[in-house]
Formats: structure tokens, sequence, C-alpha cells
């Protein structure tokens, strides 16, 4: 049994990627709780919002071919208006499998055309607190470091950047890193991190 039940879901702002949820919860003590989240998806519903794990997006982590160096961007995020540090990510679409975001997703975001996919994880939630967005983690070899022309949706401002152990841990030690890079990257700095 769960220590809430949920009464109503009402979205309250939709636009271009996200919609603005407010629930309205009931404790065991029967008090009411309002709670506001965002979500990807549109028609979420009492009977929907717990439904099973699907991901959104997929996050790449690319090494190249003798794992010595690891493929990151540094990109310009509107919410924090600055640069941080992350790989190469982004939502999956309608129809599309992982495999196919992630050859597409690098090859719009770093040029790179020749990809193998290494890993795949299962879907995990990056920020359940804010958003019931779930994301699949990737980890690929760039098998071609011969770079095309990225492709840039407007509100998207990057640099893809090939990073050695050594300026790797500078970067942990020093710059803004998003939390799913932030730990594949220590782990791979700290020899961690082995492909098949």
């Amino acid at each position: 049994m769960t220590p809430f039940k949920l009464l109503t879901l009402e979205n309250q702002l939709t636009d271009r990627w996200l919609n603005y949820y407010e629930a309205t919860y009931q404790n065991h003590e029967h008090q009411l709780i309002h709670y506001h989240f965002v979500s990807r998806q549109a028609n979420l519903t009492v009977n929907t919002l717990k439904q099973p794990l699907k991901a959104a997006a997929v996050g790449i982590f690319c090494l190249n071919q003798d794992a010595s160096q690891v493929l990151l961007v540094k990109q310009f995020r509107l919410p924090l208006n600055d640069y941080i540090y992350g790989s190469p990510a982004g939502l999956i679409d309608p129809g599309e499998t992982v495999e196919q975001t992630i050859q597409r997703e690098i090859q719009e975001e770093t040029g790179y055309q020749h990809v193998t996919v290494q890993q795949i994880f299962k879907p995990s939630y990056s920020t359940p607190g804010i958003t019931d967005g779930a994301i699949t983690q990737a980890i690929c070899v760039i098998t071609d470091a011969t770079p095309g022309k990225a492709h840039l949706e407007a509100a998207e401002a990057l640099d893809a950047v090939w990073v050695d152990r050594q300026t790797a841990q500078s970067i942990l030690d020093h710059e803004k890193v998003s939390g799913r890079t932030q730990l594949l990257l220590w782990q791979w700095v700290n020899h961690g991190l082995m492909l098949h």
C-alpha cells in the first residue's frame, strides 16, 4: 500500500517540450498534498501516471577505439545561462529505437557517423523530484574519429571535445558537469569503466 493516494491530476501548462502538472494527493492522515511536476507526456491521468518505465531520452557516453579519450560536449544550457560539460544526449523520437536515436544524436551534435554501441542500460529516473521523465544511458565507441558537420537546433550551442583522463579529472575538479556524465566520467578516469 502506498502512503499517498493520487486524487486528481491536472495539466496546468503545455508547451513544445514539457507539460506542467498539479497533482493532488491525500496522505495517510487524510491531509491534501498539492505537488507540481513536469512531464514530456501531455495526456497523463490519475490512471496513467504510474506506468511502466519508458525512456524519453538517451544519454550517450562515447569513447575512442582504445578507450584513451572520451567525447564530451561543452553545451550552453539555457536554464543555467552558462556552459556545462556533458555527454551527447537527446530525445527518442516516436517510432525510433534507442540505437537509432544514438546514431542520430551523435551525428547531429558532433558530426561523427561511425558509432558502435557497447552497452544500453535500462531506463532510469534522472530527477524524480520534479519529473516522471526517464533516460536510457548508453556506452559507445566512435570507430572513425573524423567528424562530419554537426546539425544543431536553434536553441543549441555546443562544442564536441575529446578529453584524456588528465583533462577529464580537471573538468571534474573545476567545471560544471551534468550528473550522469559526472559519475561515468569519474568511473572512466579511475579505470573502472571497461568495454566488452
